[in-house]
């Protein structure tokens, strides 16, 4: 059986993606003894930023597993934080954006154009300014302007360095006095970790691992994904997309039930898709019915496999079921016979715009001469 195949999962796994994703509790106990601190004020050009005063809302600013990441510290903090944290995926930032606006640009690279041109408008709205990163474009602009940025270690896919995105966000949420860090969620977190690494890692063969197991029933088929966070659905779909080489879909709930739902009834049994549902403790006790009912409904359209995240804490809960999710990608990579680890129409979609407008050219040329003019 290919997946407890360990020499052809090595073989596959150029990059050694399986590795990164057994070693996030490593990598965010080293993040979390990272000490951040905030200047006071910033001149970038003729620009000043000021990390003082009032805090109105909070924009991260990101694409991909970047993006991600602001979208779990959303859902996370909706029930404790009061100002909105927003996520925006474009080259531009909201008009609200100003001074009071607090502006967190997160590339794993340090080179995502849409993010460098989000900087930049950041800037002439003298916005409060963080980036999160390795390095590249963001992290040496921030470093020579004294703007504050957290660094990440280099060397590793930006999906597969998920932890090493979100948690850099509540350091520098506690540095500014917003967040206290739960440390019992934290400390769940990670334990759930340790465990379900054990439990899913390839050496753990197919009969008792799970995450093989859904991995084998998806295979050759279309997952949509269900959940009553949409952070956590769209997470998974991104992860089939790229680990997986396959499409997917991803619904929330209850929004799905207002459109999505109406989609199955043309839909006779013997059809592509496989349904995928995330539950969670926290969910709305009418988003439960709301769950029941429709899987009533579909029951005689497709397989249904429902996946009950672990913990106690939603941080917890968010994490464990993403755990889930990242191995079963991965697992259903090696039944494709694909790498994980390889994004090829991505890295030739960036070749074509850097040679087709130079589009990362001319926004670092921008990045200099506009911000830099005295």
């Amino acid at each position: 059986m290919i997946l407890d195949n360990l020499a052809k999962i090595s073989e596959l796994d150029t990059e050694n993606m399986f590795q990164m994703v057994y070693d996030w509790v490593e990598l965010i106990e080293e993040l979390l003894q990272y000490s951040f601190e905030l200047p006071a004020k910033a001149k970038v050009g003729r620009y000043t930023i000021s990390y003082e005063g009032t805090i109105s809302q909070i924009l991260i600013c990101g694409m991909g597993g970047s993006a991600i990441s602001g979208e779990y510290l959303s859902v996370y903090l909706k029930k404790i934080l009061n100002i909105p944290v927003m996520v925006n995926r474009n080259y531009d930032i909201p008009a609200f954006t100003s001074e009071n606006t607090l502006v967190i640009l997160i590339s794993y690279s340090g080179n995502t154009e849409e993010t460098i041109s989000c900087l930049i408008t950041a800037v002439k709205n003298s916005a409060k300014i963080i980036g999160i990163g390795s390095g590249g474009t963001l992290g040496t602009f921030c470093k020579k302007h004294n703007l504050p940025f957290f660094p990440i270690p280099s060397g590793y896919q930006p999906r597969a360095s998920f932890p090493l995105l979100f948690f850099p966000l509540l350091k520098i949420l506690h540095s500014l006095k917003l967040l206290s860090l739960d440390e019992s969620a934290i400390d769940e977190t990670l334990s759930l970790f340790r465990q379900m690494r054990q439990e899913y890692n390839p050496e753990i063969p197919t009969t008792s691992n799970q995450a093989k197991q859904v991995a084998q029933k998806l295979h050759d088929r279309i997952p949509v994904i269900w959940s009553p966070f949409s952070c956590v659905a769209n997470r998974m779909k991104c992860q089939l997309n790229e680990n997986s080489k396959i499409l997917a879909l991803a619904e929330e709930l209850p929004e799905l039930n207002h459109n999505h739902i109406v989609g199955w009834e043309s839909w006779e049994r013997e059809n592509p898709f496989i349904l995928i549902t995330y539950r969670f403790q926290d969910e709305h006790p009418n988003v439960k019915l709301r769950f029941e009912i429709t899987k009533e409904i579909l029951k005689d359209k497709a397989e249904i496999i429902e996946i009950v995240a672990r913990g106690t804490h939603l941080l917890s809960q968010l994490f464990s079921a993403t755990y889930y999710g990242d191995y079963i990608s991965m697992y259903l990579a090696i039944l494709n016979n694909q790498d994980p680890n390889t994004v090829d129409s991505i890295v030739y979609l960036k070749n074509q715009l850097e040679k087709r407008q130079q589009t990362q050219t001319r926004l670092i040329s921008t990045l200099h001469s506009v911000l830099e003019a005295k």
